[in-house]
C-alpha cells in the first residue's frame, strides 16, 4: 500500500497583505511549508506540491511538482493527476502544526471504504442568518473541517474530474466527494488543536509563539 501527498502551496498573501507567498515566510528555523514537507517525509509519502509558477522554491529532489489553478480545486486536480499511491491526503500547507499523532491515527484508518476528515469541535457559539433573523446552531452538531483529508485515489480522482467537468465549486475535498459518492462513509479524525491554517498576520504571530515548543 502506497500512501499520497498534496501539499498545497500555490496560495497568496493577499489577505496578510504581503507581496510573499505566505508558506514562504520564515517560521523559527523553516520555512512554513516545510513543516508540514518533513512530517510527510517520515512516513515514506509520496509527495506532490502544487506551487505558484511564479515562487522560486527549491524543493527536495524527491518531491513531484505542479502548478497551481485559478481556484482551490484546480489546484487539487493537477495534484490528483501526478498521484500513484492508493491513497491520498491533501494538507494545505499553512497549517504547519499537524502533529505526528493526529496523522498516524489517519494512517491506521485508511479504508477503501471511507474517507477521513480532520476535523475540530467547534468551541464558539454559530448563529446562521434566516428571513432576517439569527437562529442558534447546536454546536454539539458542529465540527470545523480542516486538512489532512485522505480518500482512496480512485474515488477522489472521479469525484474531482466530475466537479471539473461540471464547473462546480466546493469548499473542500470531503464535499466533492459527498457530492458525487453520497454512499461513501466520512469518518471525522480529531486535529489536535494546534492544526490551524495561518491566514492574517496575528496567525503568524501567533505560529511565532508556538513554534517554540513543536516537535
Amino acid at each position: 500500500m502506497k500512501n499520497s501527498l498534496i501539499l498545497l502551496m500555490a496560495g497568496t498573501g493577499s489577505r496578510m497583505k504581503m507581496d510573499t507567498n505566505k508558506v514562504l515566510l520564515p517560521l523559527g528555523n523553516k520555512k512554513i511549508y516545510e513543516y508540514s514537507l518533513d512530517l510527510f517525509k517520515k512516513y515514506n509519502f509520496e509527495i506532490i506540491c502544487v506551487v505558484n509558477e511564479s515562487d522560486k522554491i527549491e524543493l527536495p529532489d524527491y518531491v513531484k511538482v505542479t502548478t497551481g489553478g485559478k481556484t482551490r480545486m484546480e489546484s487539487v486536480y493537477n495534484g490528483l493527476r501526478l498521484v500513484t499511491g492508493n491513497y491520498v491526503f491533501i494538507h494545505d500547507s499553512a497549517r504547519p502544526f499537524l502533529s505526528k499523532e493526529v496523522l498516524e491515527e489517519m494512517i491506521s484508518n485508511i479504508s477503501d471504504d471511507n474517507a477521513l476528515l480532520c476535523a475540530e469541535a467547534v468551541k464558539d457559539t454559530i448563529r446562521v442568518k434566516e428571513d432576517n433573523k439569527l437562529k442558534v446552531l447546536n454546536r454539539e452538531n458542529l465540527v470545523a473541517a480542516k486538512t489532512p483529508q485522505c480518500a482512496p485515489t480512485k474515488i477522489l480522482l472521479d469525484s474531482y474530474h466530475k466537479a471539473i467537468r461540471d464547473n462546480k465549486l466546493f469548499t473542500d475535498d470531503i464535499a466533492v466527494i459527498e457530492n458525487y459518492h453520497p454512499e461513501f462513509e466520512i469518518k471525522i479524525i480529531n486535529s489536535n488543536p494546534d492544526n490551524f491554517k495561518i491566514t492574517t498576520k496575528i496567525d503568524y504571530e501567533l505560529a511565532k509563539l508556538i513554534w517554540r515548543n513543536y516537535d
